[in-house]
């Protein structure tokens, strides 16, 4: 596989040429021939010669998070694995308001990649190429424990606390009754929210309130656990098929050799099966 940085493309006239190359949705790309195929799969274009630069939010334990400066966490983890099986080291940026991430990515120029516990989702799909799936998730609803709460039904009408474009933000709108549903930029704002009383209730996926919960909100409680079935993906470049053939690629080897569960293993301490 061919590894070039969109920097030396420019430097050497050949913008042109990669923006034909990597131009093509997923639909059109049925139609292409074999050898166009080829060359897309052997051409990889990433921003940054050798590397593979990620933007996340970094503060969604256990998939992102800061510790000391630096990104720990299990899509932090994988990211790092994906990238050293395509030849690359991984590069996070600094931390990216979460709703932000994926216009970036549709935009270009600033990031090779999204992962932030990203759903696949149709609308999301419509910006976006998503790789094969990496993860599986659903909502969980958080309260104060000397809330009174004890079911879904009972915050009808109350006010909603989930991160901004998340997918716990859509459900709380789509699902509790007469909700005001309030947008925070970051994860600790939304629990800081709940345990200063400005909100009644936190809508977020559940490993996420799981992990926050457990080691940071001991005076919460989890009182429903929603079967949403959802599956996070990473996300990429709709004009950069290549990169998500090749992460693809990255993924199955990951599962295939064992890697992916003991990354699963270390930070949700059971198997992925």
């Amino acid at each position: 596989m061919k590894i070039k940085s969109i920097g030396a493309i420019i430097g050497a006239g050949m913008l042109v040429a990669a923006v034909g190359l990597f131009g093509c949705t997923s639909n059109e790309a049925s139609s292409a021939s074999s050898a166009e195929e080829e060359a897309a799969t052997e051409d990889l274009v990433v921003l940054n010669g050798g590397k593979l630069t990620i933007a996340a939010s970094l503060d969604f334990p256990p998939f992102e998070n800061l510790e000391d400066g630096q990104a720990v966490g299990f899509e932090v983890d994988l990211m790092k694995a994906l990238a050293e099986k395509m030849g690359l080291e991984a590069d996070y940026l600094p931390s990216t308001k979460f709703d932000t991430i994926v216009p970036m990515i549709s935009a270009g120029g600033k990031a090779d990649v999204g992962v932030s516990g990203f759903t696949v989702t149709e609308d999301r799909k419509k910006e976006i190429d998503f790789t094969d799936v990496i993860c599986d998730s659903n909502q969980g609803i958080v309260v104060m424990k000397d809330s009174g709460y004890t079911n879904v039904d009972e915050l009808a009408g109350k006010k909603i606390g989930a991160q901004s474009g998340t997918t716990g933000y859509d459900w709380a709108v789509e699902n509790i009754e007469g909700a005001e549903v309030i947008p925070f930029d970051e994860m600790t704002a939304v629990f800081a929210a709940l345990q200063s009383g400005q909100i009644d209730a936190i809508a977020s996926d559940l490993p996420v309130v799981q992990y926050y919960v457990k080691n940071a909100y001991t005076d919460m409680d989890i009182i429903a656990e929603i079967p949403t079935g959802e599956q996070y993906a990473i996300v990429v470049s709709k004009d950069n098929p290549a990169l998500t053939q090749a992460l693809n690629d990255a993924i199955a080897e990951v599962k295939a050799d064992g890697t992916y569960d003991a990354i699963y293993e270390k930070w949700f301490g059971a198997s992925a099966e």
